[in-house]
């Protein structure tokens, strides 16, 4: 099993305070933690330490952060030698400052001066060995082109939607497996009941919806069946949610090279998210397969 991950990374500086500042104010962080983030690279990163081969495409700057975002993934085995550097160019980061006890978050961000990855970046080779792809909507361009090449193969496609992510008609349409927020899929597919959204999405290309809901679960439907699928939420002592969706993908890519059954890989992705939330950052809590197996079944 080989999966290859096209879409964002960046390096990911977490900090947790007592409560949020007023404007002006100082406080002393009681845990931080630099990590690497982006949605297809911390799914990557998940099914890499659960024994999966990984191979990570992105871009990033020739700067030292760029540096140390490759050596995050390649320091958990992934592949990052298709990777592409931007000379002179400065990399992705994020600053996310979280409350201790609620869990809230405030992110401030900056994409550096990396360009988007082109279509012309990326050679279509990179598929030859691969058995999953995973996409994240953030390089439209290059991802849509690997898309369409991947379901020619029968190569399966897993795209994760993102908020704020615009013109996704044709990304949705090439993914054999669409994944995205409610907020996200409401407003893509302009309905709000769950089993119609969910009819929806699959009227709209992919064999398979996930809707993520947070605190209240997921759901999903596989057009073969046309029923709705639900997973409640899985309680645990919230730290921070940052990467729960990323750890959701991974565990989804995970289930499907299992050749699990459809409620068997909710389930396990559901838990696995939520477990995510223990600690800060998204792979900084990243449960063995089976422990989770083993918490999701209680």
């Amino acid at each position: 099993m080989r999966v290859l991950s096209v879409g964002g990374c960046t390096l990911d500086h977490i900090g947790v305070v007592a409560r949020f500042l007023e404007a002006n104010a100082s406080a002393e962080m009681s845990k931080f933690s630099v990590q690497g983030g982006g949605c297809a690279a911390t799914a990557v990163v998940a099914l890499a330490r659960w024994g999966v081969k990984t191979r990570f495409v992105g871009k990033v700057g020739d700067d030292p952060r760029g540096n140390i975002i490759r050596m995050t993934l390649a320091d958990e085995g992934v592949d990052t030698f298709d990777m592409i550097r931007e000379p002179g160019a400065v990399s992705q980061f994020r600053f996310i400052a979280v409350e201790e006890g609620t869990g809230r978050k405030r992110t401030m961000f900056t994409p550096g001066s990396v360009t988007p990855l082109s279509a012309e970046e990326v050679d279509v080779a990179i598929l030859n060995d691969i058995d999953l792809l995973l996409v994240d909507g953030t390089e439209k361009e290059a991802q849509l082109k690997l898309m369409i090449e991947a379901r020619k193969r029968g190569i399966g496609v897993v795209y994760e939607a993102k908020r704020n992510q615009r013109d996704v008609e044709e990304l949705v349409a090439n993914a054999d497996v669409f994944l995205a927020s409610e907020r996200f899929s409401s407003q893509f597919a302009g309905v709000g009941r769950l089993e119609r959204l969910c009819e929806v999405l699959l009227e709209r290309g992919p064999s398979r919806v996930i809707v993520m809901m947070g605190d209240e679960g997921v759901v999903g439907m596989e057009r073969e069946s046309g029923e709705l699928v639900r997973q409640g939420p899985h309680v645990v002592d919230l730290v921070n949610t940052t990467g729960a969706g990323d750890v959701f993908l991974g565990a989804t890519a995970y289930g499907i090279l299992k050749k699990w059954d459809f409620e068997h890989i909710l389930r396990f992705a559901n838990t696995a998210a939520a477990l995510s939330c223990t600690d800060i950052g998204g792979r900084s809590a990243l449960y063995s397969v089976e422990d989770i197996e083993r918490v999701s079944t209680k």
